[in-house]
């Protein structure tokens, strides 16, 4: 009794479909969207009070400032002191206030930005999409802005040897009290590595929203199956 033999063109056949589902699928992901993985920095106060110090290391230069890893973000916690001077410095002093779940931002000096600081663990980008805020103090500003309009303050770059105004991008707040958090949606942070947040009063934060963009080489392995998939094909039509 013979076997049925199968012919090769029922591989050409099989290679040529895998291929354009493979190229289908790498344009749809590099094509349409590059912003796959959500994920919300919460400030939980049990992530904060157990995080690991050996997975989270601080990236601040001359700083030894409290971070801490959420979601899979480096998170932490900054100290610029004698800003717009030769002699600024980022402290040690650095620290979250979480216990409630949330940063609960705050003003110490008009000489001195506290804030947050974003980067991914392996250096990769990321977009920043809003965050939770709630104005908690309108008493206290630092140099350059007043009480009577407190300011969230996001940048992808800060100098604290330069003055805080001008270096970062400004959203008003006003000066009255916010009895419950509301959301602050934002544009222009697209495909960053780090992002600072600050205030230039007393301001709770929570929620920081981010889109994390996969990397180039998770896409090698689909690119590298269609080519394969290609080459056979075309030398079985020139046989």
């Amino acid at each position: 009794m013979k076997h049925p033999t199968m012919h090769f063109s029922f591989f050409s056949k099989f290679f040529s479909n895998f291929y354009l589902t493979c190229v289908g699928a790498l344009a749809l992901v590099t094509g349409i969207t590059t912003e796959t993985q959500a994920a919300v920095i919460e400030f939980d106060a049990d992530t904060y009070a157990f995080s690991n110090s050996n997975t989270c290391t601080s990236q601040l230069p001359e700083t030894g400032g409290k971070c801490f890893i959420e979601d899979g973000f480096n998170v932490e916690a900054f100290s610029a002191q004698n800003i717009g001077t030769s002699t600024a410095f980022y402290s040690e002093g650095g620290h979250f206030h979480s216990s409630n779940s949330y940063e609960a931002q705050h003003f110490s000096d008009f000489d001195r930005l506290l804030g947050i600081y974003l980067t991914l663990p392996n250096g990769g980008s990321f977009s920043l999409k809003s965050l939770d805020y709630q104005l908690r103090d309108n008493t206290r500003a630092i140099s350059g802005y007043s009480t009577d309009d407190t300011k969230i303050l996001i940048s992808t770059t800060f100098d604290p040897t330069q003055p805080v105004l001008g270096q970062f991008v400004e959203y008003s707040l006003g000066s009255d009290l916010f009895p419950m958090f509301e959301t602050l949606t934002l544009s222009g942070f697209e495909d960053i590595t780090q992002v600072y947040i600050a205030s230039s009063g007393d301001v709770n934060f929570d929620n920081i929203t981010t889109n994390t963009i996969p990397e180039p080489g998770s896409l090698v392995g689909l690119l590298t199956l269609g080519i394969v998939g290609f080459c056979f094909t075309r030398k079985e039509s020139q046989r």
